[in-house]
């Protein structure tokens, strides 16, 4: 009997496509707007069998579109070196293939088009497509190749802008990562200014839901004469969930063997094995970590910004599931694989806590304090001193640089210069065995996320209390050559005042761990931002590595804004979406929120985040004398 299940990449028999109503009916919603679309989704998630889809036209009439549509599909593979001439040419080509497949009249000036490839002959035909009664829809599968060709500058980009808003013309991208990422990533800052990237709205392909996997399951088995059991059923989803891919492989050896569930999941592990391998060495470091020690993540995501970030990044990758606030692995094989890769996460990012009375140096631990996104922070104690100290453990997967150390330490002895009453006092710093670590002085207090969280907006003379303690510091490192590029509440630590009724005082943390981690090379690899994105400058965003103090004084006036009224200004589902506001979004007025912000305050936050840094306060210390 012949295995239905035979599809490892993409679906194009239209009875082995199952699901994806919600997001083909939301798509087909935009296009009949003239709505351009990008979908983003991970390797293997069934982008490409959605677009097949799409473009047949037996599934028009139920998706409400009409035959008034060109669906033109073009693999970008293609277009990854072409020129703009060579790939005007192509775009006319494959809209005269689908006038054909369509059996629709040929159009001349599509012929003009391909002899002499431009922007105008390009306009031109889909003007005359749209006489005829026509809107063109250019589907750019694997978009990442056509963004990442050198030969693509900001005018090809911006005449496609152009026609989508001259003409009834839209676009619909698939790409694993969202465009504003693709066009950030290793390109110039003036194709990331540019506006085509600003019409699309974004559709996130994720895991089949349970009833649509089920039918997966079921249908194909039971076309064939040969129905699995409703316990088959049951294990097969309970071992691979809704992703695509592995539907197929588990089925397939569900067909030969229904009844050996122990042979079903050996040989569904052996045949993913290596598309597991795949997603797990394309993660960054951070992501790695985060997975392997996915039991703590609930208890730390309430306070650690970098932590909720890569989470729902794990997420979009469809490498975790969140429900009701927790997190989980989206099924057992790759919970299975995850586990399995235990040995290669260091014992530091394995969360294996140093115990007490370890000795680092000359120091003992104590306690863990506290786990981040990128190191881990311990209580301790020097001996011989008597001195209670706190030792961040740095990630243990840099010790394989080359140059690390030499780095480490430059950054080490100019963060340890600093001396200054509201920064945290660096006394030591070391390796033992290939772990970092540098040793701090230990505020006994409450970092300023976790008090957010706790109090929400806060009251204007705590504010300007926090503010003044934070520019004083900020100033003080930016005369010094320092600048901190990842100010964030989670780096401030509020000090309990000595005397009653006092205001705390604030102590900036992390100075130098920024730029220490920006020089990773796993990072370089995956193209990671150092700092936090929700606090994110925009010039810190094009170019992370040539940046000045008024990236932090950016990052104080999120800071600014988040203790006024108890929200980011800039909150987003996706990194793609935070990434385009900073750049992008104009920054929304406190009193919004808050009606009760003076004007000063809410016009100082305003200049504080200005997209351009010239038009910023020049220093902190400025910011906070127009708060006064």
């Amino acid at each position: 009997m012949n295995n239905p299940y035979i599809f490892r990449g993409p679906v194009h028999d239209p009875r082995m496509f199952f699901g994806r109503v919600h997001e083909l009916n939301e798509i087909a919603a935009f296009l009949r707007g003239n709505q351009s679309i990008s979908i983003v989704g991970p390797r293997k998630i069934g982008k490409t069998s959605l677009l097949f889809h799409l473009t047949r036209p037996a599934s028009w009439p139920e998706l409400g579109l009409g035959e008034d549509l060109l669906f033109t599909y073009l693999d970008c593979e293609v277009l990854g070196e072409g020129d703009h001439a060579e790939i005007f040419r192509q775009f006319a080509a494959e809209m005269v293939a689908a006038l054909d497949e369509r059996g629709l009249p040929p159009e001349p000036v599509l012929e003009q088009a391909q002899e002499q490839p431009t922007r105008l002959s390009f306009e031109r035909a889909v003007r005359k497509l749209n006489q005829r009664g026509l809107r063109v829809v250019l589907v750019l599968d694997e978009f990442e190749r056509l963004s990442t060709n050198s030969s693509l500058d900001v005018n090809f980009f911006n005449a496609l802008r152009s026609a989508a808003g001259r003409y009834q013309l839209a676009f619909v991208t698939a790409s694993a990562r969202p465009l504003i990422q693709l066009t950030y990533s290793g390109r110039s800052q003036e194709i990331l200014s540019s506006p085509f990237f600003n019409i699309f709205a974004p559709l996130v392909l994720g895991m089949l839901a349970e009833g649509e996997a089920r039918e997966m399951i079921r249908r194909p088995a039971a076309a064939a004469g040969q129905p699995f059991p409703q316990a088959t059923e049951d294990f097969v989803y309970e071992l691979v969930d809704g992703h695509p891919l592995a539907l197929q492989v588990a089925c397939f050896h569900a067909f030969e063997m229904p009844d050996d569930t122990a042979q079903i999941e050996q040989r569904t592990m052996a045949e993913l094995s290596p598309h597991f391998e795949y997603y797990w060495h394309n993660l960054s470091a951070a992501e790695q970590e985060t997975l392997g020690r996915l039991g703590d993540a609930a208890s730390r995501v309430a306070f650690d910004t970098t932590l909720r970030g890569v989470l729902r990044d794990l997420v979009q990758k469809s490498l975790l599931a969140a429900e009701g606030g927790l997190y989980r692995y989206p099924s057992r094989a790759w919970a299975a694989f995850v586990a399995s890769r235990g040995a290669a996460i260091p014992q530091m990012q394995r969360g294996r806590e140093l115990t007490a009375g370890t000795r680092l140096g000359t120091y003992e631990v104590l306690e863990l304090l506290g786990r981040g996104g990128m190191a881990e922070v311990y209580k301790g104690r020097h001996p011989r001193l008597e001195r209670t100290v706190a030792i961040k453990i740095l990630p243990a997967s840099l010790a394989a640089e080359a140059d690390f150390r030499q780095r480490f330490e430059h950054e080490a002895q100019s963060v340890a210069a600093l001396r200054h009453p509201n920064i945290v006092q660096v006394f030591d710093f070391g390796d033992v065995e290939g772990m970092y670590y540098m040793v701090m002085e230990y505020i006994d207090g409450v970092d300023l996320a976790k008090y957010l969280q706790e109090h929400g907006a806060l009251e204007l003379v705590l504010i300007r209390s926090v503010m003044r303690d934070l520019a004083s510091a900020l100033d003080h490192a930016h005369v010094q050559g320092l600048v901190h590029r990842d100010v964030k509440p989670s780096n401030v630590m509020l000090q309990p005042a000595a005397q009653a009724g006092g205001l705390p005082r604030a102590i900036l943390t992390d100075f130098g761990i920024a730029k220490i981690l920006s020089h990773n090379t796993g990072a370089t690899k995956t193209g990671m931002m150092m700092g936090t994105l929700d606090y994110m400058a925009p010039e810190q965003i094009r170019t992370a590595g040539q940046v000045d103090g008024r990236a932090d004084v950016y990052a104080l006036g999120v800071m600014l804004y988040q203790m006024l009224t108890g929200e980011l200004p800039f909150p987003a589902d996706n990194p793609g979406a935070v990434l385009v506001a900073h750049l992008q979004q104009p920054v929304p007025d406190p009193r919004l929120a808050r009606p009760d912000v003076p004007e000063n305050v809410a016009l100082a936050v305003l200049r504080a985040l200005e997209k351009d840094a010239d038009y910023r306060f020049a220093t902190a210390g400025a910011l906070v004398e127009a708060l006064v």
